[in-house]
């Protein structure tokens, strides 16, 4: 069995314990993931429940803010050739061999994208999961309203039939109290980018990068290209945007986000950026939720409508669709002004389009950083292929009640009502 169906079994079965409200026996959650799986006279038995066991341990062990998102199990990779998956698919060389030919992660370069973990063949890179206090909020969501606030890219995702209305529905019925578009958000930072924009071009400055999707973006920038940080804008990220504004209407409520992007969980800690969410899940993630709490995702729940954001909020979902939106904005707020925009297809092509700039050699005033392949479509946790999200998420789009983010009404009141009050803006690359 693949690395990634022993993690998807082990949240399965410890959610289901979570649920009985019983005390948490480990050895029972992680007999009941080889359930099946393996039999016990198998070779690779003891492997795979050494792993398992340590997934677990992290699982429930204390945040520590500070460490980084993801782990290498200790000595878990003495074996592995030079050439190991993990290392090729880095996109700044972060995993190396160290003197005694064990991998480790070096913390100066890792910018967090997780795009290892999916590459990782023994599962023992690992991420932190805020999986077990999700469950046990969604307990809680009598005394604390606990909103789930779903990505532009969740769409496709659940299952070809599965309509966000049925999705939402699902999650209402595991326990959520209402499901928002984070692409509302999107709308509402597409216009304050654009004003960003203009106001900067108009200053005479010639280069300026929007970061409001990515927080591997972000670390790569401030990690290996800091001599461009001043040209990032410093517009908070739709999922902050609408964490902040959900709270300044509830401050009793709790915010999840639910998302393609396991990064995300490392931007939700971020100091200046606290207490806008709450938790952090994967679309992976919340499929196990479901199967825990056994959520039938055929519509039998209720369907509930999610007319929340326009078709440029939406397509924030893939490459080329944040640039797309801003500007049409700008062009709004400033016809005559001239948008030449590239955009960073992964991190590698990112860092590429960076030291172009920074060597005088990029002939462009505009750029889009997207760490992903695809962009978020192409996430470490998505669970369809990126091409096959990304026309369901067109699609999706078209749908939409508005085609530009500036006339989104909703926004647009949501806006007036609790945005004027809730900053926009972060410190981002000031950190380190």
């Amino acid at each position: 069995m693949p690395a990634q169906e022993f993690a998807h079994r082990l949240l399965i079965s410890l959610a289901r314990q979570i649920r009985e409200g019983k005390d948490l026996d480990r050895e029972k959650i992680v007999e009941w993931v080889l359930t099946d799986s393996l039999d016990k006279n198998d070779s690779q038995y003891d492997f795979w429940k050494t792993r398992i066991k340590k997934r677990l341990d992290y699982l429930l062990a204390e945040e520590d803010e500070e460490a980084l998102l993801v782990r290498l199990i200790e000595d878990a990779c003495s074996e592995c050739p030079e050439n190991a998956p993990c290392a090729e698919v880095c996109p700044t060389g972060a995993i190396k061999k160290d003197e005694e030919g064990k991998y480790r992660i070096r913390e100066d370069l890792c910018v967090e994208c997780t795009l290892c973990v999916e590459n990782c063949i023994s599962g023992s890179i690992i991420t932190r999961s805020e999986f077990a206090q999700v469950a046990s909020m969604i307990l809680q969501s009598k005394e604390h309203p606990v909103y789930a606030i779903v990505a532009p890219s969740f769409v496709g995702q659940f299952g070809e039939n599965v309509t966000p209305e049925i999705f939402k529905g699902a999650l209402k019925e595991i326990g959520f109290t209402d499901v928002y578009e984070v692409a509302l958000a999107a709308d509402i930072i597409t216009h304050h980018e654009a004003e960003i924009f203009v106001d900067r071009i108009k200053k005479g400055q010639d280069f300026v990068i929007t970061s409001c999707c990515c927080p591997a973006f972000i670390k790569l920038v401030e990690k290996i290209r800091p001599r461009v940080s001043h040209l990032v804008t410093p517009s908070v990220s739709p999922m902050i945007a609408l964490g902040r504004i959900l709270k300044k209407r509830e401050p009793n409520c709790r915010v999840v986000f639910i998302g393609p992007c396991i990064a995300k969980k490392a931007e939700a800690k971020r100091p200046d950026l606290q207490p806008a969410i709450d938790c952090v899940l994967t679309y992976k993630e919340t499929k196990a939720l479901l199967e825990a709490g056994d959520i039938p995702l055929d519509g039998s729940l209720g369907q509930e409508e999610m007319k929340d954001a326009s078709h440029d909020g939406r397509i924030y979902a893939f490459t080329g669709g944040v640039t797309a939106a801003i500007t049409r904005a700008v062009k709004r707020l400033s016809p005559h002004l001239e948008v030449k925009a590239v955009y960073g297809d992964g991190l590698k092509e990112c860092n590429r389009l960076l030291k172009e700039y920074e060597e005088g050699n990029l002939d462009a005033n505009f750029m889009e950083g997207m760490g992903c392949p695809h962009g978020c479509v192409g996430g470490p946790g998505t669970i369809i292929h990126s091409e096959l999200a990304k026309k369901i998420v067109q699609k999706h789009a078209r749908e939409a009640l508005y085609a530009q983010a500036m006339d989104n009404t909703k926004a647009k009141e949501w806006q007036e009502q609790y945005g004027e009050a809730t900053d926009l803006h972060s410190k981002k690359v000031s950190l380190k």
